[in-house]
C-alpha cells in the first residue's frame, strides 16, 4: 500500500508548481511601451503560439533569463523552451510555462518522476532518499526508472515507487536475490547455510550443470545432497551436490550409478562382470532365482563381492556349474567333452 501511494505522496510534499508567468505577459504585452512607427518591440511578445522575449534594443533573448524571481530558457532562434533542457551545466527540467524548477524535491512531468537538485539540475544516477534506492537515469533525461535496469553488465530491479529492491523477490513467478546494492545474483550464492543457483538471475531449480558437474536444486532452490527421486528414477549427490556416478557404498549397501546419475536395477554388466542389483538397488549377492514362476526359474549365483558365477563353483560344500549367462545346470550336461549329472537344485551329482 505504501508503494502504491508514493508517487502521490511525492507530488503532494515535493512538486513545486511553477507560476504560470502566462498572465504577468499578457499584463506585460499591454503595457510594454511600443511605437507603431519602428515597430520595436521588449518584453515578452508571444508569436504563433511561441514566447520570445526582447530586450531593451529589441533584440530576441537566447540562453537563460530571469525575470519576475524566475528562470526561463530561450533556445538559439529565441523561442522560449519547456521540458527538458541540456547544456554544458548538466540537465534542466522547465515547466509548461517554460519556469525552471529550481526548488529540491521530486517533480512530476508528463507522467514521470524526476528529482530536482537545489538550483534545477536534474539528478541522474542513484538517488538515496528516506532509507530508499532510487534510479534516475542519465540516457533519458533524469527520468525515474521503474522495472529492470541494467549498468555495467549487472542488474538491479526497481518497484512502481521507483524504489530500489534487495534480498528476495520474486518477479513475474521468478525468484531472485538481489545484494544490498541491489544487483541480481548471478551463480552460487549460500544463503544462511544453503546453497542456490541462479543463472541470468533466476533462482534454478532441478537439474543444473556448472562446469564438468551436475547439480539438483529442490522446488525450494536449496541444493540437495543424498538421495533424490526425478521422474521415477533414483541418483546421488555428494555433499558438495555433485552428482554421483559408479559404485557407492550407502549404509552398508553397494550400489551402481549409470554414466547419468540412474541408480542400477537389475542386471548390470560393469568392467566385464555381470552384477544384480535388486529392486531397491541394491546389489545382491548369493542365489537369485530368474522367471516368472517355478516352472520356468532359472537360478544364478552370485558371489561375496557381488558378481555372478560362471563356470565351476563350490558352494556350502557342494559343486554346482553356471553357463557363460550364469544359468545353474541341471540334469545331464556335457562339459568340456564329459558328461555330468546335476540334481534338480543344481548340486553335481
Amino acid at each position: 500500500m505504501k508503494k502504491a501511494i508514493l508517487p502521490v505522496l511525492m507530488s503532494a510534499m515535493f512538486v513545486v508548481p511553477a507560476v504560470s508567468h502566462a498572465e504577468n505577459q499578457e499584463t506585460m504585452k499591454k503595457i510594454t511601451p511600443k511605437t507603431e512607427q519602428t515597430m520595436q518591440q521588449t518584453g515578452w511578445v508571444k508569436d504563433g503560439g511561441t514566447w520570445y522575449f526582447y530586450d531593451q534594443n529589441g533584440m530576441k533573448k537566447t540562453g537563460w533569463l530571469q525575470d519576475g524571481g524566475k528562470w526561463y530558457y530561450f533556445d538559439a532562434s529565441g523561442k522560449m523552451k519547456t521540458g527538458h533542457i541540456e547544456e554544458e551545466n548538466g540537465a534542466y527540467l522547465l515547466g509548461a510555462d517554460g519556469a525552471l524548477y529550481t526548488n529540491e524535491g521530486w517533480v512530476q512531468y508528463e507522467g514521470d518522476w524526476y528529482y530536482v537538485l537545489q538550483g534545477g539540475n536534474l539528478h541522474m544516477g542513484h538517488l538515496e532518499y528516506n532509507g530508499k534506492t532510487y534510479y534516475l537515469d542519465g540516457f533519458s533525461k533524469g527520468r525515474m526508472r521503474t522495472g529492470w535496469v541494467g549498468e555495467y553488465r549487472t542488474f538491479s530491479y526497481f518497484l512502481e515507487d521507483g524504489s530500489m529492491v534487495t534480498g528476495w523477490n520474486l518477479i513475474k513467478n521468478e525468484w531472485y536475490y538481489f545484494n544490498d546494492k541491489g544487483i541480481s545474483y548471478n551463480g552460487w550464492l549460500n544463503y544462511k547455510g544453503s546453497w542456490y543457483y541462479f543463472v541470468s538471475g533466476k533462482m534454478q531449480t532441478g537439474w543444473v550443470q556448472d562446469k564438468d558437474n551436475w547439480y539438483y536444486m529442490n522446488a525450494d532452490g536449496t541444493m540437495q545432497t543424498g538421495w533424490v527421486q526425478d521422474k521415477g528414477n533414483w541418483y546421488y549427490l555428494n555433499a558438495d551436490g555433485t552428482m554421483k556416478t559408479g559404485w557407492i557404498q550407502d549404509k552398508g549397501n553397494w550400489y551402481y550409478l549409470d554414466e547419468d546419475g540412474r541408480m542400477t536395477l537389475k542386471l548390470k554388466t560393469i568392467n566385464e562382470k555381470t552384477y544384480y542389483f535388486g529392486y531397491e538397488g541394491v546389489m545382491s549377492t548369493g542365489w537369485i532365482s530368474f522367471g516368472r514362476s517355478d516352472t520356468d526359474a532359472v537360478w544364478r549365483y552370485f558371489i561375496e563381492d557381488g558378481s555372478m558365477a560362471t563356470d565351476w563353483r563350490k558352494i556350502e560344500g557342494n559343486w554346482y556349474y553356471f553357463d557363460n549367462y550364469g544359468y545353474m545346470a541341471t540334469g545331464w550336461q556335457n562339459i568340456n567333452g564329459k558328461w555330468y549329472q546335476f540334481a534338480d537344485n543344481g548340486v553335481m551329482m
